[in-house]
């Protein structure tokens, strides 16, 4: 690289950090060759249309009902709403969440959370004027079960692996360059620092900001995990394997005949994986929800 080239790799390498970091923080990637867990819908004017999750449901042999439940991080009261109905009708609901598993979100507390991207998505929910997940959701439900890592236990794998925030923002940074560079095609997202401060000079701020992040959110490319980079990640592989356990245990239960797991859309494409070639189950269904209704 000659030195003229350096301010614009400097530039371009700092924009899709800032992206990355936007996108984490309302959910992240998407993992290569894999089934979408989250799509844009195009609506009929230039800045409408919808940010949609999937409910996948699956059944092994044993006539077990189970139901990937992928979740955006911030999304529509409504959205919410529909889900909380939802988990009524579930005999179990095994959920995502790096807390101790008796330390539940109180509904609507609106209290400030310590980390920078919990921070970035509850501003990102007032100014988009939608609701923050761990606001909206019931997770005092009796059948709510934790099934994820603890903040120790995040921290200790972390560290084993001399992993932190930064090198994960690098490696996907990293990962979206070099799958850019294959395709051999414009860049893989309209989402840049660019693009970002056009809508903040919109007349509708909120709507044309809201626009831009449920496109790039909803965008089949996104930020490419392999499957070996989703292993290496401890907030992807190791957190899929703590859910994975707690499914596990969960088949054991007689009782649990209608199994859900909600956890974010970045998830799903692993844990299905695992679930279909590990633990017999075959898909039976999809359906879409709206997540974020724009304008």
């Amino acid at each position: 690289m000659n030195i003229r080239q350096f301010p614009i790799f400097l530039w371009r390498f700092g924009a899709r950090l800032f992206v990355l970091l936007f996108c984490l923080a309302v959910n992240p990637l998407h993992a290569q060759e894999e089934s979408e867990y989250v799509r844009f819908v195009q609506g009929n004017t230039e800045l409408e249309g919808e940010l949609q999750t999937a409910v996948v449901s699956f059944e092994n042999e044993a006539g077990v009902q189970l139901n990937l439940v992928a979740a955006v991080h911030l999304g529509e009261e409504e959205y919410y709403a529909e889900l909380n109905d939802y988990f009524k009708t579930q005999d179990v609901v095994l959920y995502e969440l790096v807390a101790e598993p008796n330390q539940v979100p109180v509904r609507g507390g609106r209290e400030s959370s310590t980390s920078l991207i919990g921070f970035i998505q509850q501003a990102l929910a007032e100014f988009l004027n939608i609701g923050f997940q761990l606001d909206e959701i019931d997770y005092t439900q009796s059948n709510f079960l934790h099934a994820d890592l603890t903040p120790s236990q995040l921290d200790d794998l972390m560290a084993s692996k001399n992993e932190n925030f930064f090198t994960v923002f690098l490696n996907l940074a990293m990962a979206q360059i070099a799958q850019q560079n294959a395709s051999h095609e414009e860049p893989l997202s309209s989402f840049t620092v660019l693009s970002l401060i056009n809508a903040m000079n919109s007349e509708d701020q909120a709507s044309a900001v809201k626009f831009l992040l449920a496109q790039e959110l909803g965008r089949r490319g996104g930020v490419i995990v392999s499957e070996e980079l989703e292993q290496q990640l401890t907030l992807l592989g190791d957190r899929n394997k703590a859910a994975l356990r707690v499914l596990s245990e969960a088949l054991h239960n007689p009782d649990f005949q209608r199994i859900s797991l909600f956890y974010g859309a970045a998830h799903m494409p692993g844990i299905e994986r695992e679930i279909s070639a590990t633990m017999g189950f075959a898909r039976t269904g999809l359906e879409w929800q709206s997540a974020w209704v724009v304008p």
